[in-house]
């Protein structure tokens, strides 16, 4: 019963709460359409998301690194998804720190996190194959290629709307 529980919470963490459960298609995408609407709904403040995601990539680093080792067929499941719900939070905090609060942020961010994190542009996709050919750091590589997708995130998320607030002046 102890072990059906623990696989039970790693499952359930993993997935952020069954999110990445919903879709066998596209649960990055699902994880990350629920990240963001949390991330709407919270108070308009750079603050909670950082702290939010600051929690979550600890717990995730080492939860997948213990989902990983009790299947280490497959490296980066799918439907592990609080890597994307990690990035998507650490991405509003970053927008709000640099922008002021607008609703059409949130959907910025999603769209080029999408974007970023399908593509995976060097050295994004060079550090997460080195991880886990070396089988080496997999909790941590699973949660790293999103915190590193969410950088260009945030400067194409940036530049558009500066570009589009300058074209609407």
């Amino acid at each position: 019963m102890e072990a059906f529980v623990k696989q039970f919470l790693l499952v359930f963490i993993n997935t952020f709460g069954g999110s990445g459960l919903i879709s066998k298609k596209m649960p990055g995408t699902v994880g990350s359409a629920i990240a963001t609407i949390i991330s709407y709904a919270l108070p308009p403040s750079a603050l909670l998301p950082f702290i939010l995601s600051s929690l979550l990539f600890t717990l995730g680093t080492f939860t997948c690194q213990k989902y990983i080792l009790n299947h280490p067929s497959n490296l980066d499941p799918g439907y592990i998804v609080i890597d994307e719900v990690c990035a998507i939070f650490l991405g509003n905090a970053m927008i709000l720190t640099l922008l002021p609060y607008k609703w059409y942020l949130y959907i910025i961010i999603f769209i080029f996190f999408r974007l970023f994190d399908i593509w995976k542009p060097y050295p994004i996709n060079e550090i997460e194959k080195y991880c886990k050919t070396k089988r080496i750091l997999l909790g941590f590589g699973i949660m790293v290629d999103d915190i590193l997708a969410i950088l260009p995130t945030v400067l194409c998320s940036y530049s558009a709307v500066r570009l589009i607030s300058l074209w609407w002046a």
